[in-house]
């Protein structure tokens, strides 16, 4: 499935919106009246669109940079603005802002040369695998994901290992016919019994 763009979005929005106009200029012609819903449909404006052209501002930055160490959106936000606002309004604010496309580019940048550097470092690797995992098990909304990532953290540190079966070897053909010679002389020497 391929990801729609904002700037997909925009063009199919303009291309509906003079489907619409076009529609609008035949009904005309033919003496049709629109319905309301068209009405506003055509009045409507069209999507403002975002400028990517000014600056971050310092507050942005330190979001951008927060999230980049590694902490959640909503204690990145809540650091870069110093602010004592509720959590759903701190959530909804900081994925505004991490939805910013300047943001959102630079996030993005400093994580592929993260991934990059910790390919090459197998410690680094597990250390943010780990951090992830116990940022994952306090942050998660669903109560599976808290599990499952507490089950990777355990299973990572060894506390769920399972005591070793001992595997049975395998037999060899010499030694199935050594067992059955045995067994054959034992009920050799075996008198038979007398059935009264």
């Amino acid at each position: 499935m391929q990801k729609t763009t904002q700037q997909d979005y925009l063009t199919a929005l303009e291309e509906a919106n003079s489907a619409i106009e076009d529609d609008y200029q035949d009904d005309n012609e033919a003496g049709l009246e629109l319905s309301e819903a068209e009405q506003a449909a055509l009045e409507a404006k069209p999507p403002r669109k975002r400028r990517t052209d000014k600056p971050l501002t310092e507050q942005q930055r330190l979001f951008a940079t927060l999230v980049i160490q590694g902490k959640t959106q909503r204690v990145a936000y809540r650091e870069a603005y110093n602010t004592t606002m509720s959590d759903s309004a701190v959530s909804s604010n900081a994925s505004k802002l991490a939805n910013d496309p300047r943001i959102a580019n630079m996030i993005s940048a400093a994580w592929d040369e993260t991934i990059e550097h910790l390919a090459d470092d197998v410690a680094s690797t597990k250390r943010y695998v780990l951090r992830k995992l116990v940022a994952l098990s306090k942050d998660a909304k669903q109560e599976g994901s808290r599990l499952k990532a507490l089950e990777l953290l355990g299973k990572s540190v060894g506390i769920f290992t399972v005591a070793e079966e001992k595997a049975e070897k395998a037999v060899s053909a010499d030694q199935l016919k050594r067992e059955l010679s045995g067994h054959l002389k034992l009920l050799d020497n075996v008198k038979p019994m007398k059935i009264k």
